[in-house]
């Protein structure tokens, strides 16, 4: 999501980056009549990851 996006780019944490898997709906590019719950995982420089976010 957008704003993540930009929180990301602010907060500027030690990141590679950031994902939402499997496509659930409701994320951007999945609209559709209902929203899914999901999670948008960072992954750390060297490996590992975590939650940054939650819709």
């Amino acid at each position: 999501p957008a704003d993540v996006i930009r929180r990301l780019l602010a907060e500027k944490p030690n990141v590679t980056g950031i994902a939402v898997p499997g496509m659930p709906m409701g994320s951007p590019g999945m609209e559709g009549p209902y929203r899914d719950r999901y999670d948008i995982v960072a992954f750390r420089h060297g490996g590992g990851q975590y939650v940054y976010d939650s819709r």
